[in-house]
């Protein structure tokens, strides 16, 4: 009788100290997820609005923005500058990019809109509520929050911060606009909607926790188990066929062809209910293991398209800029001998584009590209402005880049001479080339700025000759 009374709580208490186990166990890493989840979105919230700010404030002729502020009168840079805008918003999705100027008077808690980027729906058929030049907001903004945009116009580099105002619950990256003469007279502003990302964070969290506490219940059911007495040779019987679907991990290909081979017990106890348990569990690992794989799969997936130009197919910018970073690494580190880039630069866009309509822009672009991918089959082609194309040549086609050159622009010229192409099925290109010389380049940006150079130079000459 002493027995059952003290194996009873004992027992009870195992179950109630496993409990508070996972209990504790969910807890410290439910707040480690949260804390990673949200300092990994942060992170690429930084880098996304730092990529913004770094590619708009390259389009801003700050002189002429800042005469714009004080007139309060549109020039055509500043119309440039707001397309510009629209389209930056457009495609890289952020909830607000503005360039505003903080006032004092009046209480201090106003500032005027210099420029807002809106979406083409929002610009030219919802205009209402919409900003523009000279608009002074009413009451939207708090002293303190002026206060604030005061000391940005201080700071020389991007600032950011999580806001929660008027306009929502954000993340804001801000850069102060400064004139030739050093002047402050603007800060852009881009700021990323963190209603859904915290949701996001949340959602995450929660899908991993569940995981953990399927795992964590299971290892404690089978704990529990283990723990009972008068089970020995059943629990070498499971050992033994743990060990087989350990050494069968190691040499199968996929974890789909994992398969315990689960003991022949069948006395009825608990111990065919562990035998049971380790059975599922091991199919449950094998899902979690393929879904890991899946999920691997479409991030890598999810990388190529955005490093995919969507008109072309080539690589775009931020793929020019990951190479570009390799490539200097490899310079610093001594590893890389020779390549070669070429800077092209795709004529009569524009004029197609008001002619004929960007359709058939869209046309000339996917034309040249399939022409520039069939010669120089063995480069990546990046396309890295509107009108612009990168190729970084090496190996064979850096070897034959003379004959690969030659074969591009008899390729151009046979669509003209041919005379049964369109004007948008007959590309022209001003193209640039420039060798790696490891006496006079330190990096790849000194190798593209000859590439380009020589581009421009050939363009002038293009121009002289349709002038002649």
């Amino acid at each position: 009788m002493a027995n059952k009374r003290i194996q009873t709580p004992l027992k009870r208490s195992v179950k109630i100290v496993c409990f508070l186990f996972v209990l504790i166990l969910c807890l410290c890493l439910g707040v480690s997820i949260y804390l990673s989840y949200k300092n990994f979105f942060f992170k690429q919230s930084q880098e996304h609005i730092r990529n913004i700010i770094t590619y708009v404030i390259g389009h801003i002729d700050n002189d002429d923005l800042k005469n714009c502020s004080d007139t309060k009168v549109e020039s055509d840079k500043y119309k440039e500058l707001m397309t510009f805008m629209d389209d930056v918003k457009e495609d890289l999705d952020p909830q607000y990019l503005y360039i505003i100027r903080p006032l004092r008077e009046d209480g201090g808690n106003h500032v005027m809109i210099i420029l807002t980027a809106e979406n083409n729906y929002d610009r030219y058929e919802n205009t209402e509520g919409n900003l523009y030049l000279g608009d002074i907001t009413e009451d939207e903004y708090t002293k303190e929050e002026v206060d604030n945009y005061h000391k940005i116009m201080e700071a020389k580099d991007i600032v950011f911060m999580e806001s929660a105002t008027y306009w929502g619950h954000s993340y804001c990256g801000f850069y102060t606009l400064r004139d030739s003469h050093g002047a402050p007279y603007g800060i852009l502003g881009v700021d990323i909607d963190l209603t859904q990302m915290y949701k996001d964070i949340l959602f995450k969290t929660f899908d991993m926790l569940l995981i953990v506490i399927i795992i964590g219940g299971l290892f404690i059911f089978v704990f529990l188990i283990w723990t009972s007495k008068n089970i020995t040779d059943p629990i070498e019987m499971l050992e033994k066929s743990a060990l087989g679907y350990i050494e069968q991990s190691k040499y199968v290909s996929s974890p789909d062809k994992l398969k315990f081979e689960k003991p022949n017990i069948t006395i009825k106890n608990e111990v065919e209910s562990l035998s049971n348990t380790i059975d599922t569990m091991t199919e449950n690992i094998k899902d979690y293991m393929l879904q890991v794989i899946e999920a691997e799969k479409e991030t890598a997936h999810m990388k190529e398209v955005a490093n995919t130009d969507s008109l072309t197919g080539v690589k775009n910018k931020l793929a020019f800029k990951e190479r570009v970073e390799f490539l200097n690494g490899k310079i610093q580190e001594n590893l890389i001998k020779d390549f070669g880039i070429v800077m092209m630069d795709l004529n009569y866009l524009k004029s197609i584009n008001d002619n004929y309509g960007h359709e058939y822009g869209d046309i000339l672009i996917q034309t040249f590209c399939d022409i520039i991918c069939d010669i120089f089959v063995h480069s990546p082609v990046y396309r890295i402005g509107g009108d612009e194309f990168v190729i970084i040549l090496q190996g064979k086609d850096l070897g034959n880049r003379d004959k690969l050159l030659l074969e591009f622009e008899d390729a151009l010229k046979g669509r003209v001479e041919k005379g049964d192409y369109k004007p948008w099925e007959c590309p022209s290109v001003a193209l640039g080339f420039a060798h790696y010389d490891k006496n006079l380049d330190t990096c790849v940006e000194d190798v593209f700025r000859r590439a380009d150079a020589a581009m421009y130079r050939r363009k002038k000459e293009m121009k002289a000759e349709r002038t002649v």
